[in-house]
């Protein structure tokens, strides 16, 4: 099942708890600045590298959110706010979960460092290029840089330690749990169907 999709029995993937089959990582002591062994860098990396959505949750907060990303400098880039997903604000520290591309089975979740990048500043033009770069059914990329500069956020979320690790194999659960309850609803007229709607039989007049 592919990240933020429902499943047939109406659960989401959504990493609330590390589930079982995967393994719970030792507290490790920073070894540079991200605070990561060689080793586990190059995994969390990899994995980053190659999913296109990552499960965001900010510290204090029970609810996890689906982003899409950039991996960009050793770090997750994120582009929230105005025209774009929206986010809850995302500084200090953020909890971050990484499925599986093919399976969607979780592969690593990691504990980041998050702070919002200052326009226009060298660093938030970097990120902007690499989100431009992985930004999907752009409506406007002519003016994309400028909506993001004046009405949205850039955040870099650095990785500081590793909370868990597994295969993201099939056998690997996804974490699934009930998707948050919503008044949402289909507004107006419903939407085309393929092959037209189906017609109301009239009666044969007597």
């Amino acid at each position: 099942m592919s990240p933020g999709e429902t499943s047939p029995d109406g659960t989401a993937a959504s990493p609330d708890e590390t589930p079982a089959g995967q393994e719970q990582a030792a507290p490790v002591e920073p070894t540079g600045p991200a605070g990561l062994t060689p080793d586990e860098a190059a995994l969390v990396a990899e994995a980053c590298t190659k999913s296109g959505v990552v499960w965001v949750r900010p510290s204090g907060e029970d609810r996890w959110h689906p982003a899409w990303h950039a991996w960009h400098d050793s770090a997750v880039h994120l582009v929230f706010g105005t025209g774009e997903q929206m986010l809850p604000l995302l500084t200090g520290d953020v909890d971050v979960a990484v499925p599986s591309k093919d399976t969607g089975s979780l592969l690593v979740t990691v504990r980041t460092l998050a702070e919002v990048l200052p326009a226009r500043t060298p660093g938030w033009e970097a990120a902007a290029d690499a989100l431009s770069a992985k930004r999907l059914n752009a409506t406007d990329p002519d003016r994309q840089r400028e909506r993001w500069a004046s009405g949205a956020l850039l955040a870099r979320l650095t990785p500081l330690r590793l909370l868990s690790a597994g295969p993201g194999d099939d056998g690997t659960p996804a974490g699934a749990s009930s998707p948050v309850a919503t008044p949402a609803t289909t507004g107006g007229r419903a939407p085309f169907h393929l092959g037209g709607r189906r017609r109301r039989l009239r009666r044969p007049s007597r």
